[in-house]
């Protein structure tokens, strides 16, 4: 199924593929190392699965396969069924499995994340920064020497690729990721508590809060990390409950009069009402990040089971093979 008319496939560019894949990937092993800490994940098998990860993600030939088939003459860009397909596998590539609903959910949070970035990025130059942002902040996940020169190749392939591309054909590069990501209107929690997303999904364009500058400067890196500190801060301001009241249209008491019982089932109405449908945490912690509600379980390893470095061999064939057929 695709997610443009004809027109504005013609207008796309295939060249995107790689930057869409590699910024995607970047954010979901965000929200797999967020989700492996919060479920007390023991250390050995969670960075044994941020290494599996990232190593199937950006495998050079894999990405080799992605840039070069971009070039072709009939080069197709990737459909959204296309991209879960492939992030779906190379998440699933190491000892942890995710179901079906929080596979959805990642998804969720991966394209909407992402889709921001863009939505406060100026310049085509900008996707760029984005992607370096990316891949260093999931360098420093668990690093080592030879994730380090894994991602330092990426960088370094995605650089001539761009520089090779010309003015153009950045541009180009860059609106077709934005225009990739506009199906996507998925309410984020995270995003909203931040103040960044409206109730109806949108944007704001202008946001008052002051940390809104430090956000935008770097845009790209691991939004969770970042939003922790944020989050316990308010929690602590004695207006936060004034601020929830606001967003749910509840109106403040008159002054002088007496408390009032709540009514439970009309304040859970009017929640309902207004943050239905939003991707909220499933967590009551102070310290929630806003992708609580993706689980992730250990697939036990079977004795019949190919090695783990055979797996991941077959895996990026399959997915080489995948893209070489749609070029």
């Amino acid at each position: 199924m695709s997610n443009f008319s004809t027109k504005q496939h013609q207008q796309l560019s295939p060249r995107a593929n790689v930057f869409i894949l590699v910024n995607l990937g970047c954010e979901m092993l965000y929200v797999i190392d967020q989700r492996l800490k919060a479920q007390q994940i023991a250390k050995d098998k969670s960075v044994q699965v941020i290494h599996d990860v990232t190593s199937v993600l950006l495998d050079p030939k894999f990405i080799d396969s992605l840039l070069n088939g971009s070039k072709h003459n009939n080069a197709q860009l990737l459909t959204v069924e296309h991209c879960k397909f492939m992030l779906n596998d190379i998440a699933t590539c190491s000892v942890m499995r995710i179901d079906e609903q929080s596979m959805g959910k990642l998804w969720n949070l991966m394209t909407m994340l992402y889709k921001w970035q863009l939505f406060v990025s100026k310049h085509q130059h900008h996707l760029l920064e984005i992607t370096f942002r990316h891949l260093e902040a999931i360098n420093k996940m668990y690093p080592d020497s030879k994730r380090h020169m894994l991602i330092d190749f990426t960088k370094n392939t995605l650089l001539d690729f761009w520089n090779a591309s010309g003015e153009e054909a950045q541009l180009s590069i860059y609106n077709t990721n934005k225009a990739w990501l506009e199906c996507f209107n998925t309410k984020i929690s995270l995003l909203i508590r931040l103040g960044f997303q409206a109730m109806d999904g949108s944007f704001f364009k202008e946001v008052d809060q002051e940390y809104f500058g430090d956000y935008v400067q770097t845009i790209g890196d691991n939004m969770y990390v970042k939003s922790e500190e944020a989050h316990q801060q308010s929690a602590r301001e004695p207006n936060s409950m004034d601020k929830l009241a606001a967003q749910l249209n509840i109106s403040p008491l008159p002054a002088g009069e007496d408390l009032q019982p709540i009514n439970a089932r009309q304040f859970q109405e009017q929640f309902e009402q207004a943050f239905g449908n939003v991707l909220f945490d499933e967590g009551h912690s102070s310290t929630s990040t806003g992708c609580e509600f993706v689980q992730l379980q250990t697939a036990a390893r079977t004795n019949t089971e190919a090695p783990h470095s055979r797996r991941d061999s077959i895996l990026n064939q399959n997915l080489i093979d995948l893209y070489s057929k749609m070029a």
